[in-house]
């Protein structure tokens, strides 16, 4: 027989899962700005601070709104995913606090981490249980090695801007500059998450891959802006985005052993 008063429990449990999911994206996605900052190429005051606008929207709305979103939507199906790709961008931005010598951006990762904490107890799940499943994929993985140098090349300049950038812009009273740091240190992580779980997975795929592209359009479409990139390396960033997605799918129809088919 089902234990009824179980069965409830964790319908209700379900149900505040996603009421919390609801309001935690709600809170990083639109009042941190993310979708705000995102759609700064719609006025032209924030012209010359358009990559710096894009950057921290990326963050917030795509790789951190938009998984807590997915988890409010589809709680069972996300839940492990989503958990480790916000708290891999907290790690994003702890890592770029210490380059940037920026505390106050602690307290952002702070944040993050305490979401994760209370969305990790209300679906009974755990973000670092993904190292126990995790596997090497040959083709997503040597994407992400390639990928490295320049985006630890990119965090560590736009780190270093900061405190010192003649053109920059702030949030709640935070520099850009450190997000934007985050942002490839973020890209990494995540997309090393997507590499070892090429059976399912989909989330950090999708939500890693899709920003690195619209940076690059944006950057291809600006490329004399400060925190842009050339042509050439907009071009490359999005071959790599395409690529990354077309390499996990691969990898997943191969259906190689231990791999998990959760479907997240």
């Amino acid at each position: 027989m089902v234990d009824a008063d179980a069965e409830s429990g964790g319908a209700g449990n379900r149900s505040w899962l996603r009421i919390a999911a609801g309001l935690f994206g709600l809170f990083w996605g639109f009042f941190f700005f993310g979708l705000i900052d995102l759609l700064a190429f719609l006025d032209e005051a924030f012209n010359a601070v358009l990559l710096l606008e894009t950057g921290w929207g990326l963050v917030f709305l795509f790789l951190v709104a938009a998984p807590i979103v997915a988890l409010a939507v589809r709680a069972s199906a996300v839940s492990a995913s989503a958990l480790a790709e916000v708290t891999s961008v907290a790690a994003a931005v702890i890592a770029a606090a210490a380059l940037s010598s920026s505390p106050g951006h602690l307290y952002v990762a702070a944040g993050l981490l305490a979401t994760v904490a209370v969305l990790a107890v209300l679906a009974r799940d755990r973000p670092w249980s993904v190292v126990s499943t995790w596997r090497w994929s040959a083709l997503p993985g040597t994407l992400v090695i390639l990928a490295i140098a320049p985006g630890c090349a990119y965090a560590w300049t736009s780190a270093r801007t900061t405190g010192g950038a003649q053109v920059t812009d702030d949030t709640w009273g935070l520099d850009h500059w450190p997000v934007q740091a985050a942002l490839p240190l973020a890209l990494l992580l995540i997309s090393a998450l997507a590499a070892g779980h090429p059976s399912g997975w989909r989330l950090p795929t999708w939500s890693a891959s899709t920003a690195a592209a619209w940076f690059a359009v944006v950057c291809w479409s600006e490329p004399h802006l400060v925190a842009s990139v050339s042509r050439p390396w907009a071009a490359i960033t999005l071959l790599w985005s395409a690529a990354f997605i077309a390499t996990t799918y691969v990898s997943a129809r191969e259906g190689v052993p231990g791999w998990p088919r959760t479907g997240r």
